[in-house]
């Protein structure tokens, strides 16, 4: 299994951001701080009234990772958390999200964010190639990609994988699956993959999805 592109790799850290204020000081100064460090091309306007459904919302930015690259991010700022999304790894959002923290609570003098942060969520969003077929999982499936292909004169293969969460649960993960891309030739052996994991725990899931084709 091979790894195309990243789609999206998602950091969501929730938490009461009314205790990283205590004392309700005016963090006005926060917007053109935030553009200034990473280069913001879409932000919220300083007369905007911030909808706490929408979040305060910072598009287009950049930020330089452990490795030296400068890669796009997306910022949100919600009253229980905040996300960011990259195009590179759930551990570069992870990393911007720390500093992000790091640098207000010490330009601004606000308390740190480690009793503040109180759940981690990830969703990792991959184009996947493998030359291996999802009819081979179980010789079944072929059975019945074959049955459909002989009746309607159209070649059918097993379309996706999908693995759910318990869906009556309060608060649930995203579920996992692997699918064929739509629209694309079966020849080019492409696949799309979701995950509520880090980036790499996501490619580890997707090598032992590829073994149970052996």
């Amino acid at each position: 299994m091979k790894l195309l592109s990243i789609n999206l790799a998602r950091s969501i850290w929730l938490g009461n951001l009314l205790d990283f204020n205590p004392k309700g000081k005016s963090l006005y100064p926060v917007i053109p701080a935030l553009i200034n460090l990473y280069k913001f091309k879409k932000f919220p306007s300083q007369t905007d009234i911030p909808d706490p459904n929408e979040g305060i919302k910072f598009e287009e930015g950049e930020f330089k990772n452990s490795e030296g690259n400068v890669i796009g991010i997306n910022f949100n700022i919600y009253t229980d958390g905040l996300v960011v999304d990259t195009r590179s790894s759930t551990q570069d959002s992870d990393t911007f999200l720390s500093e992000v923290l790091m640098r207000l609570s010490e330009d601004f003098n606000l308390p740190g964010n480690e009793n503040i942060i109180k759940r981690k969520i990830y969703l990792s969003q991959l184009n996947i190639t493998t030359d291996n077929s999802l009819d081979l999982i179980n010789p079944r499936l072929k059975e019945l990609s074959k049955y459909l292909s002989d009746n309607l004169s159209y070649h059918f293969e097993t379309g996706g994988i999908h693995i759910w969460p318990d869906q009556t649960t309060t608060s649930k993960p995203a579920p996992f699956t692997f699918e064929r891309v739509l629209n694309i030739p079966f020849a080019e052996k492409r696949y799309f993959s979701s995950a509520p994991l880090p980036t790499d725990k996501h490619l580890e899931l997707l090598n032992k999805l590829e073994k149970i084709f052996l």
